[in-house]
């Protein structure tokens, strides 16, 4: 049998068979490991499999959770009778999965088929488009967006539509947005069908509503494991509390109230601070990390320790002290990334693959100018999530342009036709399509000669300024940005910056003759995203760019912590001292999470001078990293050497 390996307090964890107890596992501890320990313990103890439940977070972390305890099940010589041949299994998966498991179970209470479909983003758009129609709502006035993230916040919260009705009488906004979301659930209730927030949402209410379905899954699992207990939002933990045997209160929560950054998303680290309290759970700390050197442990607990709302812990390793944290001084965000291509391919000598190494970013603009740096260096990568040229914002302003100068690029008009919202139908687009634009309506007509001016502007606009100050009128002439700011959401944030992003990108054109830089700028792109598909090859080693949020979970040889700078981790002021409070501690456990990606070598980076919304500001390091003891970094700086590219060619001396 495979025998697993536990040390002191992974043992005392895995040990605890009954009654509640809270698993505060620092990053690298190996909670997974201690969790699947423990559900065979249980099962050595006599608990049946089947009444054993572990939840956690992504399909990845489920699956590899369940396969390690179906290995553990079977090569235990413990355990003998035959549990994997008559499907004497525990249940193993996410809280949506189980939500989908529970109301396939009771589906007639919810009038919904047993076979109900559930919406995605797409449908959820089309059925709120829908109901704006059915409204009598003018779609141009209203932001499916933000809809979609109000819905679901309040979902979130446990907060269904006649709730959130009730509560929205004296404010006329939020009055319309309730009229709107009613009208949503009943589109989905003519389709049998539910939301992906539908399915933690109803599982919650079909279990706090009715006695006889909660006690049947009281019984049906006696053992509760969740994993990941900080990122829970509140309808999570309400599943979790009724799912709680009040009697045996059998439930093994494990997380790390350190690693908590998705309040932005509705995750909510109260739930696991007061989770001892609440039920006077047995504490346990596995503070022994098994991934990254000393000098990388130390230098994490001296960011995180100055968080207050927290458990007080202290990480430490048994593995060498390593290398010293590199904490890189760059002039601007060129030469940053110049610099963080340069030591890659130092590294890459070293014999670490491309695939050992990360390159982390607080926002995702930052990996334009990433990316550029490892095309010139020939780098092989591959960007976790959507690349700058492929992010929609992007294509959208790039069709703008290329549209105007290529009135008969129909490709680039049907993408920008309605984006942003213009209200032309899908006849109208036919008819504009087909050449026959006499026929169109008249509010079609009006909004397809809008569109038409405003492409003449910038072809006019392109033929006399430069390639940059040609995205940036774009940008404003399209609308795009008078809608981006009217929203102040990080998503709206986020697309513009995108956009400005676009600009100081083309900078590299401005000295090049309007009519030149135009066709070098629309060559490059189309190479760059070329370029970029024909990479993206899972069986050849690529060095990962990702935002920090998305490196969560993940663990790498080498990671470059790039744009270490106040302006990416501070919060938004808002006037409200202690929702700042808490921003301000989510981003620490945010620089936190990206520190202790790095198992070998941690680079830390930051630019003096960053462009971003197309202007260019002087910056200051990022507070947390002054918190770094000096003995544990390495510092450089470039300032006396600088080069900063002019054209491609030809270099500039500072």
């Amino acid at each position: 049998m495979t025998k697993i390996t536990l040390n002191k307090q992974q043992k005392k964890a895995s040990d605890i068979l009954s009654g509640p107890v809270l698993i505060l596992a620092g990053a690298g501890a190996g909670k997974t490991m201690t969790l699947t320990a423990r559900i065979v313990k249980l099962i050595e103890s006599g608990i049946m499999p089947q009444n054993i439940l572990a939840i956690t977070f992504t399909n990845k972390a489920a699956g590899e959770m369940r396969d390690r305890v179906l290995s553990a099940i079977s090569k235990n010589s413990k355990i003998n009778f035959p549990t994997l041949e008559i499907g004497m299994i525990p249940f193993v998966s996410t809280f949506h999965s189980l939500g989908v498991f529970i109301i396939r179970d009771n589906y007639q209470k919810l009038d919904v088929s047993k076979y109900f479909s559930i919406y995605d983003r797409n449908d959820t758009k089309k059925a709120l488009k829908e109901a704006l129609q059915k409204l009598d709502f003018d779609p141009k006035e209203w932001d499916i967006k933000n809809l979609i993230s109000i819905i679901s916040k309040n979902k979130g919260n446990f907060i269904d539509n006649e709730i959130f009705y009730k509560n929205s009488e004296n404010n006329f906004y939020t009055k319309n947005v309730a009229k709107i979301w009613n009208k949503y659930e009943e589109i989905k209730k003519e389709d049998k069908s539910l939301d992906f927030d539908d399915l933690l949402l109803k599982t919650a209410q079909l279990l706090n509503n009715d006695e006889n379905i909660k006690n049947h899954y009281l019984k049906k699992w006696s053992h509760i494991h969740i994993d990941e207990y900080q990122d829970t939002n509140n309808v999570q933990n309400k599943i979790i509390e009724l799912l709680i045997n009040p009697e045996t209160k059998n439930v093994f929560a494990v997380g790390d109230d350190d690693q908590s950054v998705y309040g932005w998303r509705g995750s909510n680290i109260k739930n696991i601070l007061e989770f001892e309290n609440k039920h006077k759970a047995n504490k346990i700390f596995m503070e022994q990390n098994y991934r990254s050197t000393k000098n990388i442990i130390e230098a994490s607990n001296s960011v995180i320790e100055k968080n207050s709302e927290r458990y007080p812990k202290k990480l430490f390793t048994k593995s060498p002290a390593g290398e010293k944290i590199f904490l890189y001084s760059a002039f601007s965000e060129k030469e940053e990334a110049r610099y963080i291509a340069d030591q890659i391919k130092e590294r890459l000598k070293k014999n670490i693959t491309e695939n050992d190494i990360a390159i982390l970013y607080r926002a995702n603009f930052q990996s334009r100018i990433l990316e550029e740096a490892m095309l010139r260096e020939n780098i092989p990568y591959q960007v976790l999530g959507t690349k700058f040229f492929d992010r929609t914002e992007v294509k959208d302003i790039m069709s703008y342009i290329k549209a105007s100068v290529n009135p008969k690029s129909l490709i680039d008009l049907k993408r920008i036709i309605n984006s942003p919202k213009r209200g032309i139908g899908k006849t109208s687009v036919l008819k504009i399509f087909s050449g026959d634009t006499e026929n169109l309506t008249a509010k079609a007509k009006i909004s397809y000669n809008e569109l038409t001016q405003i492409l003449q502007k910038i072809q006019k606009f392109s033929k006399e300024n430069t390639t940059s100050e040609l995205i940036k009128f774009t940008i404003n002439e399209s609308g795009f940005e008078k809608i981006f700011l009217a929203q102040k959401t990080e998503e709206a944030n986020e697309r513009l910056a995108n956009m400005y992003e676009l600009a100081l990108f083309a900078e590299k054109y401005d000295h090049l003759k309007p009519e030149d830089g135009l066709l070098k700028l629309l060559e490059d792109v189309a190479l760059i995203s070329d370029t970029d598909s024909k990479k993206d090859n899972k069986k050849n080693p690529m060095v990962k760019l990702m935002t920090i949020h998305s490196s969560k979970g993940l663990e790498f040889d080498t990671i470059f912590l790039t744009g270490a700078e106040e302006a990416f981790f501070s919060p938004i002021e808002n006037g409200d001292k202690k929702k700042e409070k808490e921003k301000l501690e989510e981003e620490r456990r945010l620089f936190y999470v990206a520190m202790t990606r790095a198992k070998t070598i941690l680079f830390i980076s930051w630019a003096n001078m960053r462009t971003i919304y197309g202007k260019t500001e002087q910056n200051i390091i990022c507070p947390f990293v002054l918190d770094i003891p000096q003995n544990l970094l390495e510092e450089k700086s470039t300032f006396a050497n600088f080069k900063e590219e002019n054209d491609g060619t030809e270099y500039l001396e500072w």
